[in-house]
């Protein structure tokens, strides 16, 4: 498995590629927090999409407590690439192996409600988010919102999909099988984002 990283200027032409592949004009579009709301930013501006409402919702994973630990964030900014890449990828593969302690059936039980004002007429949500790992996230999300609105079209779209074998499979994507480093990531050395 690769590892790339994008700067801001990369990032933005990356999501003008993956706009130019969606061939679904979305009601409404769910942006993942934080990272899916830099991707709702950048879509804002482009054609019908700067007609959509956006919604907001955050999810806390576990273990992103880690990343916001001072010593960790220490680390990320003066390790070269090369040895955050391997980092990286060593994460993947334990997301990887942590699939198959994932109990769909559990999963599909849980409800997320999303505040979304209802509305009979929303015909088509597209969810965004910058990567799927694992897939959970998502098949929450996108779970939540058919139960939600049961006569709506929902569809997903990420930057990069990084394990094929996720519980859930972007309907729009750009990679596959790739890490990407992005601006605001927190192994990002530029001065894009401030994390």
């Amino acid at each position: 498995m690769r590892v790339i990283t994008l700067n801001n200027a990369d990032f933005l032409k990356k999501v003008d590629e993956l706009f130019e592949s969606i061939d679904f004009v979305p009601d409404v579009i769910v942006q993942i927090k934080n990272a899916g709301a830099h991707f709702g930013d950048a879509l804002r501006t482009r054609g019908e999409f700067n007609k959509v409402t956006y919604y907001s919702i955050k999810v806390q994973r576990k273990g992103e407590g880690l990343k916001k630990n001072f010593v960790f964030k220490f680390l990320m900014k003066i390790l070269p690439y090369s040895i955050l890449d391997e980092l990286r990828k060593y994460e993947s593969k334990r997301a990887e192996k942590s699939l198959s302690k994932i109990n769909l059936n559990c999963l599909s039980k849980e409800t997320f409600k999303i505040n979304i004002e209802h509305n009979p007429d929303l015909k088509n949500i597209l969810i965004i988010d910058d990567a799927i790992d694992t897939g959970k996230t998502m098949f929450l999300i996108k779970r939540s919102l058919e139960k939600q609105f049961p006569k709506a079209a929902v569809k997903t779209a990420v930057l990069s999909w990084t394990i094929e074998k996720a519980i859930i499979k972007p309907d729009y994507f750009l990679y596959k099988n790739v890490l990407v480093r992005f601006p605001w990531s927190k192994d990002y050395k530029g001065k894009d984002f401030e994390n």
